[in-house]
Order: structure tokens, then sequence, then C-alpha cells
């Protein structure tokens, strides 16, 4: 089975010059917690709820004074639509994340989460449990 097969299209996303608070709003109101940014069809990054918590808030700015592109996480794993889902599990795994975001090129065509994987990978190595256990362990990283 390939990303494409159980892929989330279309996700929302925002621009490098959307407000904060605009953006949780959207997360609030989508029930989502991670946001592509695109600019001009190009993938630049993502911007997710703990990005909001701890790098805006906590930090006592106002959401609505402060915009996406200072804030937004540029190094984001990808992944190809073509891929086999077990690349992702592994991706996912290693990089001890939750979501991948389904790339050709620098476009972005979907994002694919540990849900879906979960819920929609049926192979015979759709071992979700064993994934959710990776990604959950605590890592070496400094």
């Amino acid at each position: 089975m390939q990303v494409k097969d159980i892929m989330t299209e279309t996700p929302e996303t925002v621009s490098p010059g959307t407000f904060i608070g605009d953006v949780a709003m959207m997360m609030r109101d989508h029930d989502i917690g991670i946001v592509p940014v695109v600019n001009n069809g190009e993938l630049m990054g993502v911007i997710t709820d703990r990005d909001i918590t701890i790098r805006v808030t906590a930090s006592g700015l106002n959401p609505f004074e402060v915009t996406v592109q200072d804030f937004l996480s540029p190094n984001t794993v990808t992944i190809s639509p073509k891929d086999d889902i077990s690349k992702a599990r592994k991706l996912m795994a290693e990089n001890q994340i939750r979501r991948l975001l389904v790339t050709e090129g620098n476009k972005l065509v979907g994002i694919l989460s540990i849900g879906d994987v979960a819920t929609k990978d049926k192979g015979e190595d759709a071992a979700t449990g064993g994934v959710l256990e990776e990604i959950s362990e605590p890592t070496d990283r400094s």
C-alpha cells in the first residue's frame, strides 16, 4: 500500500503572513494540531499547537500581532505519495513524529498521520501499536 492510498488530501494550510491567532482559531475549528505553511504553492514548513503555546503564548506575545513566518518549523519530514506505508512508519518512528507531510517536489499534496496508518493500513506488518511505542520512546537527543 502506498502513502497516497491513505493520506489526507488537501490539508488546511496557511501563508507565512497569517497571524498566529488566526492559525489557533483554525486549529480549534478544524480540530487539528498542525498546519502546513505554504507560500506560492511551495511548502515552507509547519506551525503546530506546541509552537504557538511555547513560542508565542508562553513568551507573552500577542498572537494577533505576530505572524507565522517568525514561528514556523522549517525542517519538516516529508514523504512521497508513491512511497510505501512501511517507509512512512519507519520515518515516523525514527523521527518520533506522528505526522508526515506528503510532497511531490516541494509541493504539498497531503498529510499522513499515525491515525491514518492505524485505521487504514491493513497490511501484514501494520503494527501500528509498535510504531506508536517507538514514536513515544524517549530519545538520546540533547
